[in-house]
């Protein structure tokens, strides 16, 4: 019941918004022609096109960009976010592409420290020590041991039971 009358004063209210003499409703907004990108980056650099980014600049809205990230010597990228997103998926080879700029966005990117190589190499050794080989035959010469096996299992049991007369 409260459904049909809300139904019923809807349509009421729409028309009692429209003052008579104004067909309609102008709305209006003015879209800016650029947008900012801050960038955050301790531990590393941001470049576009091979020139360092700092702070905050303006680009052409609706542009793509393709940011090198490059960290200090001793570092390693940790994790990107874009306008709060985590983009860290979608860096390759050091390289962020963003998507067509529509708003006001941050590129900030975190850094850890990288291991050094004498660790590496380290874990990868104990790693392998770990890991037992794997022997695999040929199929043939397992079925060969096989039925070999099945032979003398059975001429045991028929010597066994020969041996035992009854009597």
């Amino acid at each position: 019941m409260l459904l049909a009358v809300l139904l019923f004063c809807v349509p009421c209210m729409t028309a009692f918004a429209e003052a008579p003499e104004q067909k309609g409703a102008t709305i209006s907004t003015t879209v800016p022609s650029t947008c900012n990108i801050t960038f955050i980056s301790d531990g590393g650099r941001i470049e576009e096109g091979g020139n360092d980014t700092h702070g905050t600049v303006a680009f052409e809205r609706r542009s793509v960009h393709t940011f090198h990230i490059i960290p200090d010597e001793g570092k390693v990228i940790d994790k990107v976010l874009y306008g709060g997103e985590d983009v860290t998926a979608q860096i390759k080879d050091g390289y962020f592409t963003t998507p067509p700029l529509t708003r006001d966005m941050t590129l900030e990117v975190f850094y850890k420290e990288s291991k050094p190589e004498s660790s590496i190499s380290e874990s990868s050794v104990s790693q392998s020590s770990d890991i037992k080989p794997v022997v695999t035959g040929d199929s043939t010469n397992i079925f060969a041991l096989a039925m070999l096996l099945i032979f003398i299992v059975s001429a045991v049991l028929t010597i066994l039971t020969g041996k035992r007369k009854p009597g």
